[in-house]
């Protein structure tokens, strides 16, 4: 009888040990049987508009998710919409952060999610979720390069500046060869945040080469310039400033990314970072500049030159000074100055290592640089233009702030004279001498 018990005993032991070798080897793998096999159509309130999905499930997993129809704001939901490879990732909705910037669109996308019908017959209420503020700029990865062309550049000057979309002001920049005007030998697209912008910190913020690429490109996974640098090299190369819309276009298929741009580009990606840029502003304002190359011409000439600054050793530092002029023929007085300090692209070209947070901006531009002088230098710049503007010399600037040393930063605001003055009087010469040779600006006294 013993014999007996001892035997069920042993049987019943062995049981449980399979089964929880079962069990174990079930907890290993990934969750079956969640979704219920098939294509479901699944909807949810985004901010605008019923955003619709179509979901593949297949052994419980969700294996496909594509977006069927909404009517949110294009841009937004084109951000948002990155979500979808996540959900696939994650078979669900679960612990997936709102994108910022877009958030009652992700919760549309993520609730619709939440509705897919489930095998164990079970509908969890849909708790709305917020975005994840982005981390630091130690892990971006992202690349692009700011750095001006060395040296000396002149030609004729065109510009162009209009509002679009809620405000941003876009602005484009064409120098043509003086010789031949079909020759575009400088193409420049900039864009500043409209004044009432969702973050302060980019009010009236110049795009180009300010912290707003790190920012954005973090969020949409290319950085708001890399577009404009791609459009501009491509006018410059094929000496084009005029589009024709895709005849291939449909415009059911929006703005995504793995489609047709509206624009006859196929090879290029100006959608993620800036498509409404490229095309509600660049290239409107570009296509006017190219009617008044072919019709009336201009009356202004530009002149830039950029050169690497050296320590004291003779090696490069990490920035870059950049003084642009433009004159009228006519009059040869200066009707717009602009001089920056950029920094080199990556950190490892910067010597300061106080400098080196600032890689890929300009001290115009950037939110966080501070001057030593203890002023802005964006301020100590616009004085600069509107000094010159009113026919002051290009080297007598001592009305200008931070010429100077006051010894009184509680009086005054800053304490020293600026070095950039003098990196900026060295540039001016050189614009100067060359400008004086060609005979198109009046005497400057130094």
């Amino acid at each position: 009888m013993n014999k007996i018990n001892t035997f069920k005993l042993s049987m019943t032991m062995a049981a449980i040990g399979l089964a929880s070798v079962a069990i174990s080897g079930c907890a290993n793998t990934a969750p079956q049987g969640k979704y219920v096999d098939g294509t479901h159509e699944v909807q949810a309130k985004g901010k605008k508009s019923q955003i619709v999905l179509q979901v593949k499930v297949e052994n419980g997993n969700i294996v496909d998710i594509k977006t069927k129809s909404h009517n949110e704001t294009e841009s937004l939901y084109l951000n948002a919409e990155r979500l979808l490879a996540q959900v696939v990732a994650n078979n669900g909705h679960e612990g997936i952060d709102a994108v910022s910037g877009a958030t009652y669109s992700s919760n549309g996308i993520l609730k619709a999610v939440n509705s897919i019908p489930r095998v164990d017959g079970t509908a969890p209420e849909y708790v709305a979720v917020g975005a994840k503020e982005a981390s630091g700029d130690d892990d971006f990865k992202l690349s692009w390069s700011i750095q001006p062309k060395l040296g000396l550049i002149s030609g004729d000057y065109y510009y162009q500046e209009a509002r679009f979309r809620q405000g941003h002001m876009g602005s484009m920049t064409i120098v043509t060869n003086s010789a031949d005007k079909n020759d575009v030998i400088l193409a420049e697209f900039n864009e500043s945040g409209r004044p009432n912008y969702y973050t302060r910190l980019y009010q009236d913020v110049p795009k180009r080469m300010s912290e707003y690429n790190f920012s954005m490109g973090k969020k949409k996974g290319t950085a708001w310039v890399q577009s404009a640098l791609t459009m501009e090299k491509l006018m410059v190369e094929k000496n084009q400033l005029i589009f024709e819309e895709n005849p291939n276009y449909d415009p059911k298929l929006a703005n995504k990314l793995e489609q047709p741009n509206r624009l006859k580009y196929q090879g290029i990606d100006i959608v993620a970072g800036a498509s409404n840029s490229i095309q509600q502003s660049m290239i409107p304002l570009t296509a006017k500049i190219h009617d008044q190359i072919q019709s009336s011409g201009t009356d202004y000439l530009f002149y830039q030159h950029a050169q690497q600054l050296k320590t004291d050793k003779g090696q490069w530092s990490g920035v870059t000074a950049m003084l642009r002029l433009v004159v009228d023929k006519n009059t040869k007085q200066i009707v717009k100055a602009h001089y920056d300090e950029i920094f080199a692209d990556e950190k490892a070209q910067i010597k300061d290592a106080s400098l080196k947070k600032h890689y890929r901006q300009s001290k115009y531009d950037s939110i966080h640089y501070v001057e030593p002088a203890r002023i802005g230098f964006n301020v100590m710049v616009d004085a600069l233009e509107d000094h010159l503007q009113q026919g002051g010399s290009l080297f007598d600037i001592n009305d200008l702030p931070a010429t100077g040393d006051t010894g009184s930063y509680a009086a005054t605001g800053f304490t020293k004279r600026s070095s950039t003055w003098t990196t900026y009087l060295e540039q001016a010469d050189i614009l100067y001498q060359q400008m004086r040779q060609d005979g198109v600006i009046v005497e400057h006294k130094k």
